[in-house]
């Protein structure tokens, strides 16, 4: 039975999806066509066949020349016919086939990743078309860690590579825990520095101001009005600080992407651009009479449509059905319910003497 997937490179890891769901690892140390034909081989041999269609996405800020050297690389791996997709095109897709954006409505991509943010304003039209003049900027996830990192480094006057790790994880857990108690060892001592999310937000708001800057740019060129929703991608966006500042400056709803949803997306328009077997016969199946209609009390689309677009105006967004047994995460940015206590990182012990 044939099958299409949907491939979505990072800087670290590596999400493919297919119709059994999205898995994501590690991304091995080798140029990108390589590594698509290594995904590609592996899903081959577990499958008994390669995948008929393949869609990758890629970001939109890339250059022609670019793309066109990653198909002659694909070509030489024997992947000739890899579809590209730009990876806000993607994610949005991914979205419309959730939430079923209304015609002409708009979303606002915010795709906050290790090594910058992408912001992109899409339209459905029919298809979902750019709208406005889409940005890049060179603000990341992996920036954010150094000025953790170095705020920490200042407070306690040592420094170390595994510290340099415990701020990483440090970062991470402030997403849920009003603070984190960081060890470090320090004259043969194990000792440990409280780091409260406060600290770390005023340590970021100036790079999160800017990513911000840069979306109400981006907004602004897209027309007349706000974009209908916020989307956002990427594991930065996680950060609380992040959305709250969006939700403050443009006073719109904001919502957060499951993991994998470009690879969704590169996915749902590889099965879209499949082509129908020559033999394949389809099934008709007879349009129900009117009178079961009234009996079963359908709803017609037009209502459904209109339902939604007084949702997404009123930020109202109560429901969701299953995405591939993941949720969106509705950011509530009017209440805070924090978890008790501080989290804590593992311990380490002092070097012998």
């Amino acid at each position: 039975m044939s099958y299409q997937v949907g491939l979505d490179l990072g800087s670290a890891s590596t999400t493919v999806a297919t119709t059994r769901g999205v898995t994501t690892g590690s991304r091995r140390q080798q140029a990108p066509a390589r590594e698509i034909a290594h995904v590609l081989d592996g899903l081959a041999q577990r499958y008994g066949e390669p995948p008929s269609r393949v869609a990758l996405t890629h970001p939109l800020c890339w250059p022609h020349e670019h793309l066109e050297q990653l198909r002659r690389d694909l070509i030489d791996e024997g992947r000739a016919d890899v579809l590209f997709v730009p990876a806000p095109h993607a994610a949005a897709i991914a979205f419309d086939a959730d939430v079923r954006m209304p015609e002409h409505s708009t979303v606002a991509v915010f795709d906050f990743g290790a090594t910058g943010c992408d912001i992109t304003v899409l339209r459905k039209q029919g298809v979902v078309l750019l709208a406005g003049q889409p940005e890049r900027v060179e603000v990341g996830g992996f920036g954010l860690d150094e000025l953790v990192a170095e705020h920490v480094i200042a407070k306690i006057g040592t420094h170390s590579m595994e510290l340099v790790r415990s701020c990483v994880e440090a970062k991470e857990l402030l997403g849920s825990y009003p603070e984190v108690r960081i060890p470090y060892v320090a004259h043969g001592e194990v000792c440990e520095v409280r780091l409260s999310r406060l600290e770390f937000e005023a340590v970021i708001r100036p790079s999160v101001e800017m990513v911000v800057d840069a979306l109400e740019r981006v907004a602004a060129s897209a027309g007349p009005g706000l974009p209908d929703v916020v989307l956002l991608v990427g594991g930065s966006s996680r950060i609380p600080l992040v959305t709250r500042e969006i939700s403050e400056r443009l006073g719109i709803p904001v919502m957060r992407a499951p993991d994998g949803a470009a690879a969704m997306g590169a996915h749902l328009e590889a099965r879209r651009l499949e082509p129908e077997p020559a033999d394949g016969h389809a099934a008709e199946v007879p349009a129900p009479r009117r009178e079961e209609e009234r009996q079963r009390g359908l709803p017609t689309t037009p209502f459904i449509a209109a339902g939604l677009l007084a949702l997404v105006l009123g930020g109202g967004w109560a429901a969701h059905r299953a995405w591939d047994e993941q949720k969106v995460i509705v950011e509530n940015t009017s209440v805070r319910l924090e978890p008790p206590g501080t989290a804590e990182l593992p311990r380490i012990s002092a070097p012998a003497p």
